[in-house]
């Protein structure tokens, strides 16, 4: 089991290299493992989630670890709920992704939000979400 995880988290990794090297297909629809439980997103590196509408610019880096009890509590509050009907959610295994290290990640959960592609903010062991909620509904009222 450990050696199955060890490889789809190798793969997955991988894609994301080649997804960055701008070598990824036409589709834009998020992968299908984007709204499963946790127990499903740790089989993968990273998922995104994407709302039905939301500002281009603003997207959020959620990095966790699948059996962090911390991390399983955030996710099923409601602002986190909420945060992922506002911008683009994108799951990162915090421990199996280089973006842990191109961010400076050193604990999990960890939220990072980026407008256009750039840090705004970033909160480290969040209770739940409803500041980066307030960041995110100011700059949408100031843009």
């Amino acid at each position: 089991m450990k050696k199955q995880a060890a490889m789809i988290a190798i793969c997955a990794a991988l894609l994301i290299c080649v997804a960055t090297a701008g070598c990824t297909g036409s589709s834009s629809s998020p992968p299908a493992s984007a709204t499963a439980h946790s127990s499903t997103k740790a089989a993968t590196a990273s998922a995104t989630v994407t709302p039905t509408s939301t500002p281009a610019s603003l997207s959020v880096l959620f990095f966790y670890k699948p059996d962090c009890p911390f991390c399983q509590r955030l996710e099923n509050t409601t602002s986190f709920q909420q945060l992922q009907t506002k911008v683009s959610v994108q799951w990162i295994v915090s421990n199996q992704s280089f973006r842990t290290d191109q961010y400076n990640v050193t604990g999990v959960p960890t939220l990072i939000l980026l407008n256009h592609g750039t840090e705004v903010g970033r909160w480290v062991d969040p209770a739940d979400a409803s500041a980066i909620n307030a960041k995110i509904n100011n700059l949408l009222a100031a843009g």
